[in-house]
C-alpha cells in the first residue's frame, strides 16, 4: 500500500519552503541507474546499451539548488524498468511520438517543476539538463506559459540544430566575443584542475523545428563558451552552448548562465 510518491510527499513539501525563500532557484534534472544485476528485483531492466547482462532500475531526478550549489532537496523523482523486449530498437525512436520514449523523462521534470513554480510564485525557478536535455519539445513546453519555469539546456552539436536554417554554431561563432570569463575547472580522474579561459558570445536566436516536426519556431537566447589559449595537456578543452528562455541582453547576463551551468 505504499509508493516512492507516497514515502517522497514531506520530503517535496520540505523542500519547497526552502525554496521559497530564494529568488532564484537551479532545478536541476538527470538520470542515474541502479545496478541490481546479482538480485534483480521485479521491474527491473536493462540499464545500458551495450551488450552485456547488466539489470537494475532507471531513476531521474530533479534536484532543487541555490545559485551558489546549495543543495535544498528534490523537486521531482522518475523510477522505473526498461522492457527487455524493448532492447536493440534505439533505431526506431525517431518514428515514435515523445510520449511513448524515454525522453519523455524531461518533460515530466519540467511539468513537477511548473507545479513547484506555481507554488512559489516569487522565486524564479529554472529548468538545467545538460546535452541528453536538448529536446524540441521541451522548448517548445517551456515557452509557452510566460510565468512558468525558465529553461536553461545545454545544447547538443550532433542535433545539428538550426536557427532560421542556419547552423547555430556558426551562426553564433559569426557573433563578436562578447568578453572572456574565466572558470574554475575540478579535477576529474585523470584530469587536473585548472583554470578556463573562455571566449564568450551570446545572441537572441529563432530555432528552427526539426525536420518532419509539427511545432513552431522559438524565440531563445544562446549563449557559447569556448576555451582558448590551453596547454596541450588539455584533452578536451570546454566548448560549451547553452540555450535558455532566461533574458540575457548583456555580457553580465551571459556569465551569470554560465556560472548557473
Amino acid at each position: 500500500n505504499v509508493d516512492m510518491q507516497t514515502l517522497l510527499r514531506p520530503h517535496l513539501e520540505s523542500t519547497l519552503d526552502r525554496v521559497r525563500s530564494h529568488p532564484v532557484i537551479l532545478a536541476v534534472q538527470d538520470s542515474t541507474t541502479l545496478t541490481y544485476t546479482a538480485h534483480p528485483p521485479d521491474g527491473a531492466g536493462p540499464i545500458n546499451n551495450s551488450q552485456n547482462s547488466a539489470v537494475g532500475l532507471m531513476v531521474h531526478d530533479t534536484m532543487a539548488f541555490t545559485p551558489d550549489g546549495t543543495p535544498l532537496g528534490l523537486l521531482d523523482v522518475q523510477c522505473w524498468g526498461r522492457d527487455p523486449e524493448e532492447a536493440g530498437k534505439k533505431s526506431l525512436r525517431h518514428q515514435l511520438p515523445i510520449d511513448e520514449k524515454e525522453s519523455i523523462k524531461w518533460l515530466v521534470s519540467y511539468r513537477a517543476v511548473a507545479e513547484a513554480q506555481k507554488l512559489c510564485p516569487d522565486t524564479m525557478l529554472v529548468s538545467v539538463g545538460d546535452r541528453e536535455a536538448d529536446v524540441y519539445e521541451l522548448f517548445h513546453e517551456g515557452t509557452q506559459d510566460p510565468r512558468g519555469p525558465r529553461l536553461l539546456i545545454r545544447a547538443e552539436r550532433t542535433r545539428n540544430r538550426k536557427v532560421e536554417q542556419e547552423g547555430l554554431w556558426p551562426r553564433l561563432n559569426a557573433n563578436p566575443v562578447a568578453g572572456l570569463l574565466n572558470v574554475a575547472v575540478v579535477r576529474r580522474g585523470s584530469r587536473p584542475a585548472r583554470t578556463a579561459k573562455l571566449e564568450v558570445r551570446f545572441a537572441s536566436v529563432v530555432l528552427s523545428p526539426p525536420a518532419k516536426s509539427d511545432l513552431p519556431p522559438m524565440s531563445v537566447w544562446a549563449v557559447y563558451a569556448r576555451e582558448i589559449e590551453y596547454s596541450d595537456k588539455v584533452k578536451e578543452p570546454i566548448d560549451w552552448m547553452l540555450l535558455t528562455t532566461v533574458t540575457t541582453e548583456t555580457f553580465e547576463d551571459a556569465c551569470q548562465r554560465l556560472e548557473w551551468y
